[in-house]
């Protein structure tokens, strides 16, 4: 019953993640700790030697073409029992979780699975979600418990609170990409030609997680565009960004503003 039950909060988590998100969203496998119920930032049946993985899809009629949300065509359970990690279930659009034969070299003696196949830093999450990366499958929660797995046996555990600064008037960046460029004073620049491509990233956040200063370089423009040139059309980037206030996240201490990597963005300026 324990089996059915477990298989059945994966198809549960199945219909949430496919009704609540977009396509691009994957559906996360769990971890338990502790009898609660995480999700994972990483899929740990791709660790496994290409051989057993593919005997795996074979037999479990993995479907990687009918979901948006799960394009590897599973979803597996683990859970931590007295400091090492074990698979209970894989659950597929069959419901089919049959993985005798395939996985009997890391049974134990009492016929669980051992994921001693595991050597790696694992992100298990809990709560409310606060961000979710590009790829959809890295999602960054309320609580976070980070464990240092090897060989199978957790050897490090450490648990950290994420929050979110959702103060009055601040905004997503996704959601005013494209407004942003409206913004930029073009008239004050007559004079230029050309396509001026500029990086920036937020550089600085105080305590709140307010972004208080940004950096910002010129990537290409046209070689007659002076020095002094340049440096106000990044003050006038600047003057673009400073007028909305971003929507910014804590994750294990540390501010971010888009995503976990802070990563640098390209903006394309078009000067007829």
């Amino acid at each position: 019953m324990k089996r059915i039950a477990n298989i059945l909060s994966v198809l549960a988590l199945l219909v949430a993640f496919s009704h609540n998100v977009n396509a691009t969203r994957q559906v996360q496998d769990i971890i338990i700790i502790d009898k609660v119920e995480h999700g994972l930032n990483k899929v740990l049946l791709y660790q496994l030697d290409s051989v057993t993985y593919d005997a795996l899809g074979k037999k479990l009629e993995f479907d990687k073409s009918s979901f948006s949300f799960n394009w590897r065509g599973h979803v597996s359970t683990f859970e931590v029992k007295g400091k090492k990690l074990y698979l209970n279930s894989i659950a597929t659009s069959k419901v089919h979780t049959d993985f005798n034969g395939l996985l009997d070299q890391y049974k134990d003696s009492k016929g669980r699975v051992f994921a001693s196949w595991i050597s790696d830093t694992l992100i298990c999450g809990t709560g409310d979600l606060l961000q979710i990366e590009s790829d959809g499958l890295f999602a960054v929660y309320e609580q976070e418990t980070e464990l240092v797995v090897e060989a199978g046996v957790v050897v490090s555990s450490r648990t950290y609170t994420n929050r979110i600064r959702n103060t009055p008037g601040t905004v997503h960046f996704e959601n005013i990409r494209y407004q942003m460029p409206k913004e930029f004073r073009y008239d004050k620049f007559s004079e230029v030609k050309g396509r001026v491509t500029v990086q920036f990233n937020a550089s600085e956040f105080n305590d709140e997680g307010k972004i208080t200063d940004w950096d910002i370089t010129i990537l290409r423009c046209p070689e007659s565009l002076p020095e002094n040139r340049k440096k106000e059309i990044i003050d006038e980037v600047t003057r673009v960004l400073c007028l909305y206030d971003f929507q910014t996240f804590m994750r294990d201490g540390t501010w971010y503003w888009r995503t976990t990597r802070n990563a640098q963005l390209n903006w394309p300026l078009i000067f007829k």
